[in-house]
């Protein structure tokens, strides 16, 4: 990892808090995801950065088979990458190199002109979700939005787009409610969308563009 391009410092402060609330609230799996994947900052990128993307929370599935793009120790760069064939590597990840966004290839290291965190901290199992976990989704964003806020106020980006309808709804919740602070809310398609990766990766492509450019 070509350490001189991420902020280590801040991202340890980072994991330590995320590290300290899940010892607070003790979700379903609080203690695999503190002692087993230490690489899971939980954000990944510059900071400060003009540019910031909201996805909505780490995944338990990909977590459990991470691994490097050179085949050493998951570390920071293992978010949002898990191999070649994942999307987060085959469409977000060609995304924001497309857009001058990460100016390394999609499968290398480092290049980050942009920051990527989540709404939630804590990591879940999308498919059932609910079934693990009796908090709800508004209930998960509000635990964690001091966080996101302190994230906020240290990346102080510009232009802060959201991964999917959930995200952006996420972010409106504590908009509203005064959790977060007021900014536009730039809603793009999650890169795990159901379409081709051609159709997925032009829709997130224009999508930031179109805010980039204006």
């Amino acid at each position: 990892m070509d350490e001189c391009r991420l902020n280590l410092c801040y991202f340890e402060e980072l994991l330590s808090r995320i590290n300290r609330r899940l010892a607070e609230l003790r979700p379903p799996d609080w203690e695999d995801q503190v002692k087993d994947y230490p690489w899971l900052y939980g954000a990944l990128g510059s900071v400060p950065a003009s540019v910031m993307f909201i996805c909505e929370n780490p995944s338990l599935k990909p977590m459990r088979s991470a691994h490097t793009i050179d085949g050493r120790r998951p570390d920071i760069e293992a978010q949002w990458w898990g191999g070649e064939n994942n999307p987060a590597a085959k469409r977000f990840r060609f995304v924001l190199h497309k857009s001058g966004l990460k100016t390394t290839p999609p499968s290398a290291r480092a290049g980050w002109n942009c920051y990527i965190t989540n709404v939630v901290k804590e990591a879940n199992l999308a498919s059932d979700q609910g079934a693990r976990n009796s908090v709800s989704r508004n209930e998960q964003a509000r635990r964690w939005s001091d966080i996101l806020a302190w994230e906020l106020s240290e990346v102080d980006p510009e232009h802060v787009f959201c991964v999917g309808g959930r995200s952006a709804r996420a972010i409106k919740m504590l908009q509203r409610e005064k959790h977060l602070p007021s900014f536009p809310v730039h809603k793009i398609w999650h890169y795990s969308a159901r379409r081709e990766d051609r159709l997925v990766r032009e829709h997130m492509l224009d999508g930031i563009l179109a805010v980039l450019r204006a």
